[in-house]
């Protein structure tokens, strides 16, 4: 079984942009992409868990997140535009047909890519992610003291408080620690969620789709993860009880098996 210490970090540019990724095991690519504000940093336990599934794991910075640079030096603010980079991220990696999974925006990312780029990815595992997901309004001016001078702790805060119920202490410190100084580029995120909507395109999508979703989790209501699932020509939904908003954080080995089953029954592993 691989452990935490056989990941290793790398720098790529991505059209023009220094992205980094970390990456750990062999086999099937499997992409992993975070939550709004955030890094890879949320897949640390749960990358050498994929890897011990039979996955060769990538799971990069979005541009304007932790290690990576923002294109042009501005934040993404639409979700296509984040999965667009994820697919260059893909070429210019030279993956064959990857499996595609994410968290919150990074399952709305895993949702626009499967729209606009099936047919160059295996399966998509989208977590805590919505073919349209108006949950959250975010006017740009969140970012602007005069108007939210505690921005910071709040989103550090939100992050927290859309756990599982179950979640320690200690992971409850380290995930607030994961969305410090993210207040840039989350305002960036909340936006492109509160825009995106690709429900009327779904029914293109000719891999086979798993949406998870934690049942704790009130930011994605579970009617409108089925609405997303029934659009679908090969989707299925699974909730996990005592779940929040990150399961792959939350729960990493049941996360890890639950994808890796998929996988296998579709004949990818």
């Amino acid at each position: 079984m691989s452990t935490p210490e056989a990941i290793t970090g790398h720098y790529i540019d991505v059209k023009g942009t220094r992205t980094f990724y970390d990456e750990i095991g062999d086999g099937k690519p499997l992409v992993c992409v975070h939550t709004a504000g955030a890094s890879s940093l949320e897949y640390h336990l749960a990358l050498p868990l994929y890897a011990s599934q039979g996955f060769h794991v990538f799971a990069l910075d979005l541009p304007g997140h932790s290690r990576s640079y923002p294109v042009n030096w501005t934040q993404h603010r639409s979700i296509h535009q984040h999965a667009e980079f994820v697919h260059e991220f893909v070429l210019a990696l030279g993956l064959d047909d990857p499996v595609i999974t994410g968290c919150s925006i990074g399952g709305d990312i895993t949702f626009d890519y499967a729209v606009n780029h099936w047919r160059d990815m295996a399966a998509g595992i989208p977590m805590e992610g919505l073919g349209r997901s108006p949950t959250f309004p975010c006017p740009d001016s969140m970012v602007d003291p005069a108007w939210a001078p505690g921005w910071q702790d709040m989103i550090e805060r939100a992050a927290v408080e859309s756990l599982g119920r179950n979640v320690s202490e200690e992971k409850q410190n380290e995930l607030r620690w994961q969305h410090k100084n993210a207040q840039v580029s989350a305002v960036g995120d909340l936006e492109a969620w509160s825009q995106h909507d690709v429900l009327a395109d779904l029914d293109k999508v000719e891999r086979p789709m798993l949406v998870i979703r934690g049942d704790d989790d009130f930011w994605v209501p579970k009617e409108l993860v089925e609405e997303s699932v029934n659009r679908l020509p090969n989707g299925e939904a699974i909730h996990l009880p005592n779940v929040g908003h990150y399961p792959m954080f939350e729960d990493p080995q049941l996360v890890a098996k639950i994808t890796g089953d998929f996988c296998r029954k579709h004949g990818l592993l």
